[in-house]
């Protein structure tokens, strides 16, 4: 897959067609001072986000589109795509309606679609969940990119359109979101590794992490812990030990009192009834506080208020307003009434109802008294009593201890499914390591073809490896032998180096692929910056190289100034057909990319 042309309904924009090989996107500032501004002002690094926005990616604050929408609101653009010989889709993508995709299927090269109406695909929605309605499903399968990946093409082609924020680090870019699980899978597929084993092992880590976090979440709300299992065991056999021993002394008072002829069940009848009228009178008590509060707070209706509003908006609506207003001053006034009539009501009723508690309470109070009056043995049915309230005490610690068990038994649920997917991680990443450590002709050819670019560009031995970390994590690394890091950092072209380091792993992944059902193209902003003339002269060559061996599409930003003098002081020859077009900062705007600025 190659860019073939991108280009708009504002004339303003010129339409920039793409040849097969080197491409090179040439601005030319002839006001010095605008050396140091950003080269945006042009639209040479503008570019390559627009290219990116054509290719579905969702708009977002900090989009130069996003932010400045008013100004491309009208905009309409497409872009056409080579997915091999005499197969090319253009997608096309407004701006205002950013969400709503089209796209169509055609045979030659160079067409202009602007007037178009009859499209393959019409309004698909950007992030539709139907695979068959999905513009980015539709395109990866268009491209054919599904048949020998198992990722969407949006996965990896941050990598092939890389800004002037993206040669940090070759593998990570700024571009991307989330944790490393979000995209490393990705690339170790990319590099021919088993890229589902390296999600898996992050799968299993974050449901680890998930099950520590909500034993820590249950051990804290239910204030329990795992190892308080052994202790809440013995503690609950001791207390059921001794709700035995308490239940049989008061088995052996109940014989003590009948051999007395006391009618023990009627002493505990009288208490149980004065227990829940004790409670009902409770109940009653605070049913009559509530009302009460009820009646204080009625609110009256504010007729001033209502009537002032009323009177504003009845300057459109008078009559209708005005009956609504009458009406609903009357509805108020009704209900009001009613509720209050109802609330008096209650309460004369719980006051009834409460006299009535209070005095079979005193009554009952009395009877217990007279029953218990006849007893001789007034300290044996004290200790009585006190065995029944020890009873009622063990029991309630019981089932408290109880409830604690349950809820250990929960814990202990979810630290045993912990502990399984704790094994389960260790199985994988025996796998993965051995995986890993096999033979890997596709990894060991991207590794040979990256330190040839660099040799070639930087005349540096360069090495593309692996390594497994101490958290048992892949990590991608690309270095310069003869640097450690903070050399790379301090060298006076470090900067440069870092980003040959990205240009030439890119292309190493593009050299040994090499199918129209990949990617077969690579913009590079900002990339040719800061080299030394000799540096640069080695990068073009190495370029138009590898574009006529592997017909791989390369895509350059330069400004003219940067360009490179050869040994006897002549500027390096930048051929016609190799500038896909020419941004200059003219007073009229007429030499940016849109033709106005921004």
């Amino acid at each position: 897959m190659k860019i073939s042309k991108i280009y708009s309904n504002d004339d303003k924009f010129e339409d920039v067609i793409f040849s097969d090989g080197l491409n090179v996107v040439l601005g030319k500032i002839s006001n010095k001072e605008n050396l140091d501004s950003d080269s945006h002002n042009l639209g040479k690094s503008t570019l390559i986000e627009l290219i990116d926005f054509m290719f579905l990616k969702e708009l977002r604050k900090g989009h130069f589109l996003k932010d400045n929408f008013s100004k491309f609101e009208e905009h309409i653009f497409f872009m056409e795509l080579k997915i091999k010989e005499a197969k090319y889709v253009t997608i096309k993508r407004g701006v205002a309606n950013n969400t709503k995709i089209y796209l169509k299927i055609h045979k030659n090269s160079n067409q202009n679609y602007v007037e178009e109406d009859n499209w393959d695909y019409s309004k698909l929605p950007l992030t539709s969940k139907l695979p068959e309605r999905n513009p980015k499903n539709i395109l990866n399968e268009l491209i054919g990119f599904n048949e020998i990946l198992p990722y969407n093409y949006r996965k990896y082609i941050t990598y092939f359109l890389r800004t002037q924020y993206d040669y940090d680090k070759v593998f990570k870019l700024s571009k991307f979101r989330g944790k490393d699980r979000s995209w490393k899978p990705a690339l170790a597929k990319l590099l021919g590794f088993n890229g589902e084993l390296v999600r898996k092992k992050y799968d299993i880590e974050k449901e680890i992490n998930e099950k520590d976090k909500l034993l820590k979440e249950m051990e804290s709300e239910l204030k329990i812990s795992m190892s308080d299992l052994n202790r809440l065991k013995t503690l609950m056999n001791a207390k059921k030990k001794k709700r035995d021993e308490v239940a049989e002394k008061i088995d052996n008072f109940d014989f003590y009192f009948k051999e007395r002829d006391l009618n023990k069940e009627l002493v505990e009848e009288i208490e149980t009834e004065i227990s829940e009228l004790n409670t009902k009178e409770y109940n009653l008590k605070y049913d009559i506080s509530q009302i009460r509060e009820s009646i204080d707070k009625q609110t009256e209706f504010n007729i001033d208020r209502i009537n002032k509003l009323f009177e504003e908006v009845n300057v459109h609506f008078p009559d209708q307003l005005k009956k609504s207003y009458d009406e609903l001053v009357d509805f108020n006034k009704k209900i009001t009434k009613e509720r209050s009539n109802f609330l008096i009501e209650n309460l004369e009723k719980k006051h009834k109802e409460l006299e009535g508690v209070l005095s079979r309470l005193e009554q009952l109070n009395n009877e217990r008294n007279e029953i218990l009056s006849v007893l001789k043995e007034k300290d044996s049915f004290a200790k009585f009593k006190k065995y029944q309230l020890e009873l009622v005490e063990i029991e309630n610690e019981i089932s408290e201890l109880s409830n604690k068990l349950d809820n250990l038994k929960t814990l202990q649920d979810i630290f045993d499914e912990k502990q399984e997917l704790k094994r389960e991680l260790d199985s994988v990443i025996s796998e993965e390591k051995s995986v890993f450590n096999s033979n890997n002709e596709l990894f060991e050819s991207i590794q040979n073809t990256f330190t040839e670019l660099v040799d070639k560009i930087l005349d540096e031995t360069a090495i593309l490896y692996y390594e497994i970390n101490n958290s048992d994590n892949i990590e991608f690394e690309a270095k310069i032998t003869s640097l450690d890091e903070d050399e790379l950092t301090s060298k006076a072209d470090g900067y440069s180096y870092k980003k040959m380091l990205c240009v030439c792993f890119d292309l190493a992944i593009l050299i040994n692929y090499n199918d129209n059902r990949f990617f077969e193209f690579a913009y590079h902003d900002g990339s040719f910056e800061s080299m030394s003339d000799t540096k640069k002269i080695r990068y073009l060559d190495t370029i138009r190289n590898i574009c006529e061996k592997y017909n791989i599409q390369y895509i350059l930003t330069v400004l003219e100034d940067d360009i490179p003098r050869t040994s006897d002081g002549k500027l390096y020859n930048i051929k016609e057909n190799e500038v896909c077009i020419i941004l200059d900062d003219r007073e009229n705007d007429k030499g940016r990319l849109f033709g106005f600025s921004f």
